[in-house]
């Protein structure tokens, strides 16, 4: 046998443990390459030496070697001791590499429609007493502008904008419990005051006083709500199904309300004052979604883990990101939405609240511009419009009830669809395309006004129904923006100083006496004002669709956005 063939035998003074086999190169792989001692030493009297296994911790040495010996290997005596037990973790290059927490958020999308909204169906449940206040705030909306009894035709200006003002009282009351009370008890309170309003208006009978105390509750309910809801909407919903769920909770659960109103109203028979009439049916309603919404509220209303995580409650944070999405486990998806969270949290905690709010104007008058539209396209006008068509206004206002439904179906109808739609066809094309339907329309409406008395009904009609369409089309996706727009800090009140602003315009257009002349500019007015908000908005509307609070916040700073 060859001696060169043989494997180099270990060092006379011997090893505590034994080498890896294969590797006799010193030190081992991974280990930096310092000035280890030739083999022979240490000299007599030291220690013997012995390299540790790979992958573990090097222990502090028990002596200092001569200076003359350079650095001297890493000590062991026995078997090494658990990683853990040296405290800070050792340097990357011992062993493997641990896992380092991505900086972009990745969201798997579950494939289908109906996979992807049973996956996330928590976080809309999660809101789900808000969309039945706002149910029962469409109804009043539609009483307010006309859709009421006769009795009521001849009331004060005082009923008619009674619930306009209520929601402007709740709405200014949202802004002082901002992020200060739990969004359950908000939504459970307001859904206390929609069911004892609703029972007031079901259990009088053309009681003008009792009418007005249930519009200022439920009034209030709609205004102290709407900031939370939408500003937990998007804190709890993912990227891909924000827009779905903030549309269908707030434009949709308006426009159900309203076709609903519209429907039995024009449909019942008040010809005896002393039966069961629409007003009590409408006190039912709201009585029975007040009920619902505080059952809902109760049981499926989680709180936001963007105010937790802000609130120093992280493990509080990460359970509730475990409940919004089912199977409700723990999963990669949930670490990284926590971390996406902590990112928008520090996002804004750089802001001072004065640079929130200088950062919140150029979203606020754009949300104020296209809400006021929404409001308008609404109004009273508009009604005045849809009676003018029928033939026989002059004998009874819902003698023709078809058309009525067929109005608030085109009105309804779009926003289910938009609503649904808004993530895979974007917030800003449907907007752009609906205000400038809106514009034509109004246009089409202001000259067949002032060609009064010779007026053609029938192509009223059309063109008050398709101008519905595009109201329909337009405002549905003004409930995302709203939901992902400001700044953190002023989040809640910058949503409330838009409804606010809504709710004026119904009460400005809801005081003015009909004229034709003032009928006729009132519709140009329109038209010029959605015609302005499709050009301005080609420059100045961001796309938001599928991005993070983070990235949306970003989108919407400044006056123009970039491309669609």
């Amino acid at each position: 046998m060859n001696d060169k063939h043989m494997p180099p035998q270990p060092p006379a003074y011997g090893f505590a443990s034994a080498p890896t086999d294969g590797s006799q190169n010193y030190p081992p792989q991974g280990y930096p390459q310092q000035g280890y001692l030739p083999q022979g030493y240490p000299p007599q009297g030291y220690p013997q030496q012995a390299y540790p296994q790979p992958g573990y911790p090097v222990p502090p040495p028990s002596f200092a070697p001569p200076q003359s010996y350079g650095a001297t290997p890493p000590q062991s005596y026995g078997p090494a001791p658990p990683p853990h037990a040296y405290g800070p973790t050792p340097p990357q290059n011992y062993g493997a590499r641990p896992p380092q927490m991505s900086t972009t958020i990745i969201t798997v999308q579950p494939n289908g429609w109906y996979n992807r909204n049973q996956r996330n169906k928590p976080q809309s449940n999660a809101v789900g007493a808000a969309a039945l206040i706002f149910i029962s705030g469409g109804m009043n909306i539609a009483w307010s502008i006309g859709f009421h009894s006769w009795y009521f035709s001849f009331a004060p200006l005082h009923t008619r904008v009674a619930w306009f003002i209520g929601a402007i009282i709740g709405g200014v009351l949202s802004c002082f419990v901002a992020n200060k009370l739990p969004k359950k008890i908000v939504f459970c309170f307001c859904s206390l005051l929609v069911m004892i309003g609703g029972v007031l208006m079901a259990a009088t009978t053309f009681n003008i006083r009792a009418i007005e105390a249930s519009l200022y509750l439920d009034g209030i309910a709609n205004g102290l709500a709407f900031a939370p809801a939408l500003a937990l909407t998007g804190e709890v919903s993912v990227p891909y199904m924000r827009g779905v769920t903030a549309s269908t909770i707030e434009q949709m659960c308006y426009m159900t309300g309203f076709f609903i109103q519209v429907i039995y109203m024009t449909s019942w028979n008040t010809s005896d004052i002393s039966s069961f009439n629409g007003e009590n049916m409408h006190g039912v309603l709201s009585a029975v979604y007040g009920l619902i919404g505080l059952i809902v509220a109760c049981l499926l209303c989680i709180e936001s883990p963007v105010i937790l995580l802000a609130n120093g409650n992280e493990q509080q944070a990460l359970d509730a990101l475990r409940r919004l999405q089912r199977p409700y486990t723990m999963t990669t998806e949930t670490f990284v939405q926590l971390e996406e969270h902590k990112r928008y949290l520090a996002q804004n905690a750089e802001l001072s609240t004065g640079q929130s709010i200088v950062q919140a104007m150029p979203a606020l008058l754009r949300l104020c511009y296209l809400r006021a539209l929404n409001a308008m396209s609404l109004s009273v006008f508009v009604l005045y419009a849809l009676v003018m068509s029928q033939s026989l206004l002059y004998i009874s206002l819902y003698t023709l009830t078809w058309q009525y439904i067929v109005y608030s179906g085109c009105r309804w109808l779009p926003a289910f669809i938009i609503s649904l739609c808004v993530e895979s066809a974007g917030r800003k094309k449907p907007t752009l395309l609906g205000l400038l339907g809106c514009g034509g329309m109004a246009i089409g409406i202001a000259k067949l006004i002032y060609d009064l008395p010779y007026i053609d009904r029938d192509a009223l009609f059309i063109i008050v129904c398709i101008f519905q369409v595009f109201a329909g089309i337009a405002f549905s996706g003004t409930s995302a923006y709203l939901t992902e727009a400001f700044p953190l800090s002023v989040k809640q009140h910058c949503i409330a100083f838009t409804f606010i602003v809504e709710m004026l315009i119904y009460i400005i257009t809801s005081s003015a006496s009909y004229s034709q002349t003032g009928h006729g500019i009132y519709f140009c007015i329109l038209a010029g004002l959605c015609l302005l908000g499709f050009l301005l908005g080609i420059w100045c509307l961001p796309e938001t669709r599928r991005t993070t609070l983070r990235e949306s916040q970003e989108k919407f700073k400044g006056f123009l956005s970039k491309g669609f």
